[in-house]
Formats: C-alpha cells, sequence, structure tokens
C-alpha cells in the first residue's frame, strides 16, 4: 500500500500535550494502515541561561520528556509501526519543525491545529502552526485533539487553478487507497464566475478520477467557507483537503480562506502545496 500512498516521509510534530493528542493517533493510523515509517520531532524550548540558574528544574524536564518518549516508543512497538524520533531544542517551536522538515526531506508534517488558548485564543489555527504551513514547502496536516482517522468521505475544496491538480491528485490517491467517496468542491462567489470554476471542477474531477473510482464534483456559489463548513457537514466528511495560500498570521489581519475552514470544521484538514 505504501507505494501506493501520496506520503511517504510523514514527520509528526508533537510536544505530549493535550492538543497534541489528535496528531499523535492520526500519525500513527496513518503510518499503521499505510506502511510507511514515522519521523518524530520534540521541539524543547531551550535557554542556557535558565536551565544553568535552574538544574534542578532542566533535570526534571528532562526526566518527564524521556518518560513521555520511552512511552511513545512502547506503543509503536505494539503497533509495529517503525518510529524515528528526534529531539530538537531551540528558541522557537516552529523554527525546529521546519528544520526538522527540511532534513528529514518530509513529505506531511502531522500536527495539532491549535494549542493552549491564551492573548492568540481567537486564531483559528495556532500561531506556531500556521507559522510552520508558511516556512515549510510540504504538505501540513492540521489535527484537532479530538479527531480520528477518517472512515467516511473526503472532501477536496478547489479555490484556485495552481493547487487544483496537486489537490486533486493527493484526494484521489487517500480515497481510492481508503476505499472512500471522494467530493470535489468548487465555490465561485459571483454567479458570474459560475462556468469558469464549473470548468476548473470538472478537470479536477478527472485527474482525481485516476486514482479513485468514487469522485463527484459540487460547483456551488457564495462564500467560499461557508459553502465549504456546509458541505462538509452534508457529506459528513472526515478529511478535508485544501490549498495553501498565503495569510496573516495574528488576528488583527484577515484570515484567509485555508486559516478559517481549517478552524471551523472538527475534522483533520490536509493543506497542500502548489
Amino acid at each position: 500500500m505504501a507505494s501506493n500512498y501520496p506520503f511517504n516521509r510523514i514527520l509528526l510534530a508533537t510536544e505530549f500535550t493535550e492538543f497534541d493528542a489528535g496528531a499523535e493517533r492520526l500519525a500513527f493510523a496513518m503510518a499503521q494502515r499505510c506502511g510507511v515509517p514515522l519521523r518524530v520531532v520534540i521541539p524543547m524550548l531551550s535557554n542556557p541561561e535558565f536551565e544553568a540558574n535552574m538544574p534542578d528544574f532542566a533535570l526534571r524536564a528532562e526526566q518527564d520528556m524521556a518518560q513521555r518518549i520511552e512511552a511513545l516508543q512502547q506503543r509503536a512497538a505494539s503497533a509495529n509501526i517503525q518510529l524515528d524520533i528526534r529531539l530538537r531544542r531551540g528558541s522557537e517551536v516552529h523554527a525546529e519543525i521546519v528544520a526538522e522538515a527540511k532534513e528529514a526531506q518530509s513529505d506531511l508534517i502531522v500536527v495539532r491545529r491549535r494549542g493552549q488558548p491564551g492573548f492568540l485564543a481567537k486564531l483559528l489555527v495556532g500561531e506556531m502552526v500556521s507559522k510552520v504551513i508558511r516556512d515549510v514547502s510540504c504538505s501540513v496536516m492540521l489535527v484537532p485533539r479530538a479527531a480520528e482517522f477518517w472512515q467516511h468521505g473526503v472532501l477536496a475544496a478547489i479555490g484556485e487553478a495552481a493547487t487544483a491538480p496537486n489537490i486533486a491528485r493527493i484526494s484521489g490517491m487517500i480515497a481510492g487507497i481508503c476505499g472512500l467517496p471522494l467530493t470535489i468542491l468548487s465555490v465561485a462567489e459571483e454567479r458570474a464566475g459560475l462556468q469558469k470554476a464549473q470548468s476548473l471542477n470538472q478537470t479536477t474531477v478527472e485527474l482525481a478520477s485516476a486514482s479513485s473510482s468514487q469522485v463527484q464534483g459540487r460547483v456551488v456559489s457564495g462564500k467560499p467557507v461557508e459553502q465549504t463548513v456546509v458541505a462538509v457537514q452534508e457529506l459528513k466528511a472526515d478529511l478535508v483537503v485544501i490549498g495553501r495560500q498565503h495569510y496573516h498570521i495574528f488576528p488583527f489581519g484577515k484570515a484567509g480562506n485555508m486559516q478559517s475552514i481549517a478552524g471551523a470544521v472538527d475534522v483533520p484538514t490536509l493543506v497542500v502545496p502548489t
């Protein structure tokens, strides 16, 4: 199965918090079901001055992390998953994840959607995760903490022609391998754009059909985020595939469609590059 799977170098990024539980569960399921190895990066904030002044505290943190890593290794062994764990220390969590992904030549990063609410609590996608998406060239899977492996259907939201072929290829392969129906959604914000949306949708359905026999197209008019959320609910889709776009990280900037969709649905959202 691994030879037909779109991702063969999966990187799980986790800090072992309650918000990382969904990403851990999903990454393990992907590795087990698709027969691919799993690399894990554990980013730890490092403050040499603090660690020098508080050696006992630093030692307890190291011991706690070692116990968590051992538990993860045991979990992988029981599931017959090949695991490669990397602990990285640095001043910025996202930078360590990005560096590990580049070093490993990862084609997919699996990470939590957002973490502990704080000053940026209104963010649809966490600040750290937003920076990861911004700085990597591979696909990124954003996972809510309660999310499970998809079992019902895949929804691919086509917003721009540039990302459409990659969305079609990846969503078609996933749907085909998992034996799930795939719906490709195109939303025209104005009725004048319906014809263009229909043409792009038809082309994308044809591309996806090369890998899956259960592909249908859906073209509607309205606001892309609202229509995508409606489609997810109506179809009971439990995986959403969308294209990456440039967007603001902070809440006082207007969120893009990608952020808004990922923040509005409680299922894994796969963000693919051009």
